[in-house]
């Protein structure tokens, strides 16, 4: 390698190694930094130099925060950040946290208004059950419209809490601009030594790898920028929303009771009313668990006779399971006790049944039960059969 070209490359990497070392460690301003953001570029290294001797101090001499307040839910004033000054790179963040009765409407709300003022949804999260609803969602916004959302908010919830702050970047932004611009003259003048005609095999390598290590500097330099600019540019805010205690925000199905028409057959009559009719009700928990009462009124000879039983159901998983509003069928087992012409039994049997329709404030179902009675006696009859045809409809509690 030449001395010549040797002591080029030298010189080049220093001037490199010294802008990398400009944006990395804060300096009191020099005249330089002016010339070079306002476009003035040396021909040669030793024009760099000059152009680095004159400039107006109008950058910050460190990077602090230019405004921040914590205010609680009964903040008289309302505050605002400052308005950055011209020239000035503020970073504006903020934190609220809403009191209110519906967490999914007011979130629905907030995404709605954060379009309406040019903003977009960064983040957003919804969970808890119907009695411990929360949400956090992470707007980004405008930054003049931070404040006015801020107030747009407290007008439909209670503000529990709230944070603003406004960091001034703006030595940060401009220093890095600064150091992008002179690697990119760097670059341009180890462009210009590759291109010697006069410049040895090994001496071409040693520059092609300085270009590769300048280029990824410059390609992180530029990344950085980006991110702060889009920071700068559009204001963070994130709002947790929580329930307000003591509120149902759902309703919650405690059970449904479904009045029902009940006919009954038995099978062996002998003697007594073979088909009567009457009026029942269900108390059903879920599926699994229900509670039945029947009545069925006197019928000649026969006294009022009395049905008391729990049931256990399940649906079919290759037939809907449960899911449909048409058509669920059922299958379940019973126990529980009677009281048949005056004669107390034990009940027991089985369920067959079909959800006609299901919504979630509207029930209609029909079912079969076959019921063995067993009476607890010696004279007969000790025992009976009864068929049970039902037509229900049930509401939601």
């Amino acid at each position: 390698m030449s001395v010549a070209l040797r002591w080029r490359l030298f010189a080049v990497a220093l001037f490199a190694a010294g802008c990398t070392y400009h944006h990395k460690t804060p300096r009191s301003e020099s005249p330089g930094e002016s010339s070079v953001l306002q476009g003035s570029k040396g021909s040669d290294f030793d024009e760099s130099e000059e152009s680095e001797s004159a400039a107006p101090e109008h950058r910050p001499e460190k990077m602090m925060p230019a405004a921040m307040y914590e205010a609680g839910s009964h903040a008289g004033a309302q505050d605002h950040v400052k308005e950055p000054a011209p020239g000035e790179k503020l970073m504006l963040t903020g934190a609220v946290t809403a009191i209110t009765d519906d967490v999914a409407g007011l979130m629905a709300a907030v995404r709605a208004h954060a379009a309406e003022v040019s903003g977009s949804i960064a983040n957003e999260e919804l969970g808890g059950d119907a009695q411990h609803r929360y949400a956090e969602i992470t707007l980004r916004l405008p930054p003049a419209a931070m404040s006015a959302f801020i107030d747009w908010l407290g007008q439909r919830s209670v503000l529990d809490s709230r944070r603003l702050q406004s960091t001034d970047v703006t030595r940060e932004y401009f220093d890095r601009d600064l150091a992008i611009r002179n690697l990119e003259l760097t670059m341009g003048r180890l462009h210009d030594l590759a291109k010697r005609p006069s410049a040895e095999l090994k001496d071409v390598i040693a520059v092609e790898n300085e270009m590769t290590r300048v280029r990824g500097e410059l390609e992180r330099l530029h990344g950085e920028q980006r991110l702060l600019g889009d920071r700068v540019a559009r204001a963070t805010l994130t709002i947790h929303l929580q329930m307000k205690h003591g509120v149902h925000a759902e309703p919650e199905l405690k059970f449904e009771l479904v009045p029902h028409l009940t006919l009954l057959h038995l099978v062996d009559a002998n003697g007594r009313a073979a088909n009567r009719a009457g009026p029942g009700i269900s108390v059903m928990f879920s599926r699994w668990f229900s509670l039945d009462f029947e009545m069925l009124p006197r019928k000649d000879a026969d006294a009022r006779s009395y049905l008391l039983t729990m049931t256990s159901a399940t649906y079919s998983d290759f037939l809907g399971g449960g899911r449909r509003r048409f058509l669920n069928p059922y299958l379940g087992l019973r126990l529980g006790g009677a009281k048949l012409n005056g004669l107390g039994a034990l009940a027991y049997g089985a369920d067959i049944g079909l959800e006609i329709v299901r919504f979630r404030l509207f029930l209609v179902e029909i079912s079969g039960r076959a019921l063995g009675l067993w009476y607890h006696r010696d004279n007969p009859p000790t025992s009976d059969i009864v068929l049970e045809g039902i037509l229900g409809v049930g509401v939601p509690f």
